[in-house]
């Protein structure tokens, strides 16, 4: 084995947390399989599986997920360090977080026609550290476990005080960036980057492609509520009008849908295209509480009730 060349300043800018990352695979033999503009996928350090490389690291924020379902083991680089080399990569190393933010924000420009930009300085949650933990506190007290935060890679944006939800599609590659407003008064309530397209893609369709039948919900944050309530295979459409290309989506991977949109107009008609467009699948729709209006406002045993009296549509 090489010796460990690793810088060792006090700040790792974006293009030297590549250079570790690189340094690290070529140290301990770990070859990268495919890569794109800012992720690379390899085989899992963590398990045997040879089959498939289902561990991808974004290599300018050193953030890295194994999607494999038997490890899910991810985190940020220095947990990725810790655990291939069983050393600290070096308590008072930081990230520059003015590099970091002008790589991300090529990436994270607001949609055109917004009234503001969403600027995203650091989105890394380090969910061990409680000061980073309180800044999603306001999805918590909504009844989201940190657990389940973690699970969908949830950060959050110094600059525009904004909880951030990365979007990946079912070949598990980032494609987009939500922005969620965490006050009251932040309008709008959403801002995505520019360049995604909501349309392309159902979010949560890299982890629940594995089953046979999935659960579409209109939100994201909905999809976190049905999956906490023991429901993985979840995806939502991110808004209440649903695409062709969606539709496709549902058809390819899935051979029973049940439709949880929400409790208005805009969600019966969502309900009714589903309906539609998926002839030929086993359907099914649900019925929510009248005083809730989605899952994120129910209950867990409200959405396992509500799961459970699925009605079948034939």
């Amino acid at each position: 084995m090489r010796n460990q060349t690793f810088s060792n300043s006090n700040y790792i800018s974006s293009s030297s947390l590549e250079k570790n990352i690189r340094e690290l695979f070529d140290n301990y033999n770990i070859h990268i399989q495919n890569e794109g503009m800012n992720e690379v996928n390899i085989f899992c350090p963590f398990h045997k599986n040879l089959h498939s490389p289902a561990f991808y690291i974004n290599m300018k924020t050193g953030l890295w997920q194994c999607f494999n379902p038997a490890c899910g083991k991810k985190g940020n680089f220095r947990h990725l360090y810790k655990q291939v080399t069983g050393k600290p990569f070096g308590k008072d190393i930081r990230l520059d977080h003015v590099a970091l933010q002008n790589n991300i924000d090529r990436e994270l420009n607001y949609e055109e026609g917004e009234k503001e930009q969403l600027n995203i300085s650091d989105i890394e949650i380090d969910y061990e550290n409680q000061d980073d933990l309180n800044k999603l506190l306001t999805l918590n007290e909504r009844g989201l476990g940190y657990n389940i935060l973690e699970h969908f890679e949830v950060g959050y944006s110094e600059a525009k005080e904004r909880v951030v939800i990365p979007v990946r599609d079912a070949q598990y590659k980032v494609v987009g960036f939500i922005g969620r407003a965490i006050k009251s008064e932040q309008e709008p309530r959403y801002l995505y980057n520019k360049g995604f397209k909501r349309a392309d893609v159902l979010f949560n369709i890299q982890n629940a492609k594995k089953y046979n039948s999935c659960i579409i919900v209109e939100g994201s944050i909905d999809a976190m509520f049905i999956h906490q309530a023991g429901f993985p295979n979840v995806v939502a459409t991110l808004g209440s009008k649903v695409s062709e290309y969606q539709y496709k989506l549902m058809k390819r991977y899935f051979d029973s849908i049940i439709i949880f949109s929400d409790n208005d107009e805009a969600g019966k008609q969502m309900e009714h295209d589903i309906l539609s467009a998926c002839i030929g699948k086993e359907l099914h729709t649900v019925e929510l509480p009248a005083d809730k209006k989605d899952a994120g406002e129910m209950t867990q045993e409200e959405i396992i009730n509500t799961l459970t009296n699925k009605q079948s549509h034939i």
